[in-house]
Parts: structure tokens; sequence; C-alpha cells
């Protein structure tokens, strides 16, 4: 009796397991190639040069914004690496960086910085217009305060979500800018961060936070309840963030030195296969946009060590 109770728990505890925790395989369906187009930027601190650059986004008008995060600042290109402007400079006034390390431009109004050392979230127009900042407010619980602010995501409802490096957390803020929940921490169990980098929302519904010390990808909803844990046996470092309904999430990993695409039921996890003029260095992060002339190709841009590899994505063959 006391064998059979025993192979029951046993049972349970494997069920309960892979419930939460997706160790996926390689598979073939819906598999995606990226091939490269061209390259712009090196390393360097003059107009359209990179030092240490952490993060790539692109707004629906199709202005590219770089992360450049040693030069302390954000520069904007056209999708074909024409520079458009530069926004920045280091310092602690309103409107300067000290090692902005992410920014979010999916809202309809406002863009996000996460101003690192800085310790808070500089908000700007659509145009990159300093409007205001957002720091941690003294009256706050201790469990809503954050330091280093890694990165941020806003849902349709205006909630924003900080990623928090000082206490490995994520802090929801309401549309009226107050604390609501917390969470990442010991107390989520399986979902407790250890070294996140990234985060983003997927398909309005997940909040998708990339751990490379776990070297998984750890899903939330917007409540802040675990959803689960994805991993692959070829994440070495992942970290960068690109998520779309249709694909999924991406991820870029620089140790790696690959694309990883994980599906949108968050079930299969594949690499993405790379035709490029030469490989990738150092794959830090990377950003996708619908192609306007074919619903099947996505424009793709990967932030590789100080360069910006742009190229298409396609359904491999």
């Amino acid at each position: 009796m006391r064998l059979r109770i025993q192979k029951y728990l046993l049972n349970f505890a494997l069920i309960a397991y892979f419930a939460v925790c997706v160790l996926a395989t390689p598979s073939k369906t819906n598999a995606q190639q990226f091939i490269e187009s061209y390259r712009f930027g090196q390393q360097g601190q003059d107009t359209g040069q990179f030092n240490d650059p952490s993060a790539i986004a692109v707004n629906d008008d199709g202005t590219l914004f770089v992360v450049d995060s040693r030069n302390n600042r954000i520069q904007l290109f056209d999708l074909r690496g024409k520079f458009l402007k530069s926004v920045g400079g280091f310092g602690f006034e309103p409107d300067q960086f000290d090692m902005p390390s992410d920014i979010w431009v999916k809202s309809l109004l406002n863009i996000y910085v996460a101003d690192y050392n800085n310790r808070r979230l500089q908000r700007y127009d659509r145009q990159m217009n300093y409007l205001a900042e957002l720091v941690s407010d003294p009256n706050w619980s201790e469990e809503y305060q954050f330091g280093e602010v890694l990165s941020c995501a806003l849902n349709s409802q205006n909630d924003l979500f900080i990623l928090d490096h000082l206490e490995n957390k994520v802090i929801k803020l309401n549309r009226n800018g107050q604390p609501e929940r917390f969470f990442g921490t010991y107390e989520s169990g399986q979902g407790e961060l250890q070294e996140p980098i990234q985060l983003d929302i997927l398909k309005n519904q997940w909040v998708v936070i990339s751990d490379i010390s776990r070297k998984a990808i750890i899903i939330f909803d917007f409540f802040g309840t675990f959803i689960r844990a994805v991993n692959y046996p070829q994440f070495i470092h992942p970290a960068g963030l690109a998520t779309d309904d249709r694909l999924g999430i991406l991820i870029a990993d620089e140790a790696a030195k690959s694309i990883f695409r994980v599906t949108p039921d968050l079930q299969t996890v594949f690499p993405i296969k790379l035709t490029l003029e030469k490989p990738l260095v150092a794959p830090r992060d990377l950003v996708i946009m619908p192609s306007i002339n074919d619903d099947n190709t996505f424009l793709c841009f990967i932030l590789d060590d100080n360069q910006v590899v742009a190229g298409r994505l396609v359904e491999s063959k």
C-alpha cells in the first residue's frame, strides 16, 4: 500500500512539474529562417556608431531605436539604417542617461527608457521629446520600491511593468501610477527570478522575462501568477526578447550566438536558421515587424555586438 502511494505521489509530482516547465524539443513546423539584407554600425562614439548597446526596438512608423548604453544615448534610424537623430548624453538631469538599458516604444502615446544607473524611467512622447521621469516613491511600501531599472513594458490597460535588478522582481503600476503588485521574488515559487535581463508582453496576456542564470524564459500573467518556465538545451545566455502574436517569442542568446523562437502556445522552441554574410558575434537583442508586402514575412533587426544586422524572417523550406 505504501509503495502504491509513493508511486502515485511521484507521478503527481512529475505531472505538476511538466505543467509549469517546458523542456522543448526542435520542431519543423513553422520553422523560421533569417536572411540577412544589410548591416550598419560599428564601435565608436560618432553618429551611427555604438558602444556596448543593449537593446533595439521599432515603432509602428518604422523608426528603429538603439539603446547605445555606454554612449548614454538613444539613436534613431530609419529601416534602411539611415541615422535620424540622437537623444540623451551622459548625466543625471532630465533627458540625460547613465547606462540606459532598454526602451519601450509599443504604446500609443509614450516611450519609456530604462535609465539604469540613474534608477529611474524617463518618459518621452513619440517624437522623443522629454516629458517626465518616474522614480520610486518613498511613501510606497518597501516591496514596491525599485532601484536599477533593467526593462519595462506597458499593456493595453496602461499597466506598467518594471523589471528591477536590485531585488530581481517585477513591480506592476496601474494606469494611475499606483503600485498594485510585485512578483518574481522567492514568493513566486518556481517563478523566482535569479538574473533577469529583459521584459516583454505577449498576446496582451503574459509578461515574458528572460533570465540568464536560469537559462530560461519565465512567463507570468498580468496578476503576477507564475505560468511556466520555458527551457531549451541550447539556451546559454537567453537575454534579448521580441514578441509577436503570430510568431510567439524570439530570443537573442549572446553566448550561444544564436536566435531562438518559442511558439505562441509556449510549447515548442527551435533555433532560427541564419543565412548571413558572416556569423553573429554577440547577438544581444532583436526586434521584428510585419512586412508591408508579404503577410508571411517579417522584417527583423538583430543587435549584434556593435552592429545592427537587418534582414527578413521567412518560413524555412
